[in-house]
This record gives C-alpha cells, structure tokens and sequence, in this order.
C-alpha cells in the first residue's frame, strides 16, 4: 500500500494541532479561562534542545501533559472568577487532587515538562504554585503588559425571547488596575535566572529553553514571598544587531512573541514597519 509523507511547519499545522488540544482540555475542564489555558501550554510543554527562549517559546506542545494538568483543576474557576468567589492564593486543585507529575509518558518515554510560563509581557514564572493557587493573571479581564495593567468591564445588550444571554457585546470599558497583585507568594521567578539577555552570552532571551527548565527542574529560581505587583522583567535594553546591519535598540518584551516598540513585531520571523522590511524564518 502506498504511503506518502511530507514535512509541515509553521502556524499552519500549529493552530490545528493546538486548537484541538485545547478542545481536549476544555472538555476535560470547561472551568478554565483563556490566560489558564495559554498557561497550562507554556507550562507543560516539551522543550526542544539547542533553540532559545526566542525561537522555541516554552518548547513542543504536549496534548496529554495539557489534559491531564487541566482536569486535576476545580472546574468552576471562570465562574468563581466572574463572579467574585475566587481570591488570589485560594487553592485551584480539584479537592483531593494533587498537583500531576511534572512529565508525561510518551511512547514509554517520560518528556518532562518545561515548568516555564511567561506573563506581564517579559516575565518568566515557574513551581507548581501557578496552579495549585488561584493567581489573578488568569482573571481574562486583566491585562498585564510590563509596567501597565488595565482590568476591563463588558457589557452585553439584553437578550431576546429564545437567545442565550450575553451575546452580543455592548460596551467595554478600560480603567488602571492600581494596586493589583498579579502572582501570588510561593511562585517561582525565573527572570533572574535566565539574566540579561546577550546573543554571545546565550542568557535571558537568548538561552536555550532546555537549560532554563533544567535550572528549574532542580530548584533554581526565586520563590517569591511577596507576589508580582509592576517590574520591568525580561528586557533587553542594549539592542539586537541582526545580521543585516539593522540595529534594534528600543528593548525586547516577550510574550505571544517578542514586540519591540518602535514598530517592530518578532513573531514567524522579523518584520520592519517602517521603511526597511526583513523576513526571517516562515514565510
């Protein structure tokens, strides 16, 4: 019988390949938000040898490792968010659930996990703390970016005779979340660990995935006593020199990818908004 193979890469195999596993974890919990869910990815994902922080994230996904962090979960925690019920450090685990192992058995192999979550836009967090307590970064209506933070407020028109309510969107309304405790005491910060980012030095953004979780599989990092209020994070302050002779000097925050704020966007590769354009990776 005739079998034909061919290699896929990039967001058009990714999307399909996490879409569905986050279809599996919301089944398993329908109680999870969507900061929970990227969080539960980053957490549990494989990471690759020989790629950074920058080129790899958190590492390969892993469908099984996802589920099974998800439904050791209370399944009520967007509801109890919502509703005001659920406070920062109050505990997330299914009552007498503990916190899975962290590695998966593939193949019967054991891939452990990465232990590497990235919130506020250039802050790295790790320890089991993320999900055995309630952390507001998972509140969907906070946003965190370095040294701002917003909560937003929707409001949805009424529904008619026959419609599910909260349907369609009414209002939004931004206003500074002042004072806001995002990680609670007993996370483990990895910022430090990783250092200041430098190519040569492959530390902060630049080291490779594999050697952050193998720091933090062994208990390097900070615990924190006191929780995340504002800080700047990961940041890379001296600029990047891309090989092209393009020098990028305003800092690097990292978080669905890695923005710099004079208009350009690292994510499938570089794009330049502002008069030179350079694609690397992924077309």
């Amino acid at each position: 019988r005739l079998q034909q193979l061919m290699n896929l890469s990039g967001t058009s195999i990714a999307a399909p390949a996490v879409s569905g596993t986050v279809a599996l974890m919301l089944q398993a919990n329908p109680g999870l938000t969507p900061p929970l869910v990227k969080a539960i990815l980053q957490y549990t994902a494989q990471p690759l040898p020989d790629a950074n922080l920058l080129q790899q994230g958190a590492g390969l996904l892993n469908a099984g490792g996802a589920v099974t962090l998800a439904g050791a979960l209370r399944s009520d925690i967007g509801g109890a968010i919502e509703s005001g019920r659920l406070h920062a450090g109050m505990n997330l685990l299914v009552p007498g659930r503990a916190m899975p192992a962290p590695f998966t058995v593939i193949n019967g192999a054991n891939v452990r996990w990465g232990r590497i979550v990235f919130a506020g836009g250039s802050h790295l967090l790790s320890g089991s703390a993320l999900f055995t307590r309630y952390q507001p970064i998972y509140d969907p209506r906070l946003v965190w970016v370095r040294q701002g933070a917003q909560r937003y407020t929707l409001s949805y028109w009424p529904a008619d005779s026959g419609e599910a309510p909260r349907q369609w969107l009414r209002s939004i309304v931004a206003r500074p979340a002042a004072d806001q405790v995002f990680v609670t005491p007993g996370v483990i910060a990895a910022t430090s660990l990783a250092g200041a980012s430098s190519w040569h030095g492959t530390t902060g953004l630049f080291m490779p995935t594999a050697t952050l979780s193998g720091w933090l599989g062994v208990g390097s990092g900070v615990v924190l006593s006191e929780g995340v209020v504002l800080s700047e994070g990961v940041v890379l302050s001296e600029g990047v020199v891309l090989s092209e002779g393009v020098v990028l000097s305003e800092g690097v925050v990292l978080s669905e990818g890695v923005v710099l704020s004079e208009g350009v966007v690292l994510s499938e590769g570089v794009v330049l908004s502002e008069g030179e354009s350079s694609l690397l990776g992924e077309p």
